[in-house]
Formats: structure tokens, sequence, C-alpha cells
């Protein structure tokens, strides 16, 4: 009789544990991919000061993974740079690793924030209306970053607006660093 009647409690806590598991809403996914399309604009005033342009385009993606029903863990990649016809280009090249925590805070509608760390390859190069007048500068920059999002979830697909503030280390040998921030859109899946 015993023996029936913890069978029986346990089938019942294992039959009742069911539907609380279908409840638990995954935001994003189990993973989701994004492209990133965004205006991209460098805070160091080391531009302004050579009247350079200091802001442009970047384009990145970024791929997250589930590690609790609100946490992931992810990263991205992209390139941006500044847009000019003479004086001093960038490149910049941001290898993130990132967590961030998602709220689906009304239907369809998920907000997330997140931080990371990154490793980012620049490279500097003087240029007179496209003629390069010296040699590519370039260095490899720690740092680190914070961000939002905002989606809208269609079936599997996603649509979105970012924001990113990004803060390296100096560049090697010049007083300058390529600290940023990001505001753009975004396209993605989910799976």
């Amino acid at each position: 009789m015993k023996k029936l009647l913890s069978i029986t409690i346990i089938m019942t806590l294992f039959l009742s544990y069911q539907p609380l598991q279908a409840q638990i809403v995954v935001p994003l996914g189990k993973g989701n991919f994004a492209l990133k399309f965004n205006y991209i604009a460098f805070t160091d005033g080391f531009f302004d000061k050579l009247g350079n342009q200091d802001d442009g385009i970047y384009i990145g993606l970024e791929g997250y993974g589930k590690i609790t029903s609100k946490f992931y863990l992810g990263g991205e990649i992209g390139q941006g740079g500044n847009i000019t016809i003479g004086g001093e280009d960038i490149i910049f090249v941001p290898i993130e690793v990132n967590v961030k925590y998602t709220n689906e805070f009304t239907h369809n509608f998920v907000l997330d924030f997140g931080a990371g760390l990154s490793y980012s390859y620049a490279e500097l190069t003087n240029q007179i209306f496209m003629v390069t007048t010296a040699e590519a500068r370039n260095d490899w920059l720690f740092g680190g970053q914070i961000f939002t999002d905002l989606n809208y979830k269609i079936n599997w697909f996603t649509i979105g607006l970012n924001f990113k503030y990004q803060i390296t280390q100096g560049f090697k040998k010049e007083d300058l660093n390529l600290s940023n921030f990001r505001l753009g859109a975004q396209i993605g899946i989910m799976f």
C-alpha cells in the first residue's frame, strides 16, 4: 500500500509539473540571430580637432543562445567606420562577448538589456581625396559595452531597434580611443 501511495504521489507531481513547464516563456527562443544596420559615432574629441568626420555606418551580425528562460549568452561581430572624403579614415571591427536579460513586457514586444567585453581591430589611414598620404596605423583594443534592444516578434521573425555604448582602451602611441555609440535597426530570426 505504501509503495502504491508513493508511486501515485510521484506520478501526480510529475503530471502536474508538465503544464507548468509549458507555461515558461522564452522571449527570444532557444537561440536567435540578427543583422544590424547602425549609425556609429566615435566620441573622442581627437577627430573634432582635425576637422574629420567622427561618424558613419556600422553593419553587424549577432547570435545568442538561451542560458535560462530570460538570460542569453552570445556575441557580435561587425564592421564600421566614418564616412569621409578626406582626412582620417577609420575602420573599426569589434568582436564582442555579451550577456543579456530579456523580458516580453507586452504581447510580442521584447525588451533586453546587456553588457559584455570586446576586443576590436582598428585601423586609421590619413587620406586626401581618395589618396593615402601616410601609412595605415592599426591596433587591437580591449573594451566593454552596455546595450539595449527592443524587438517585435512575428512567429520566428524579429524586427527591432538597438542602442549600444562601447568604451575602448587607447590607441597605441596616440592620444585617442575609439569609444563609440551605435543606434540603429535590426532584423532577425529565432529558433
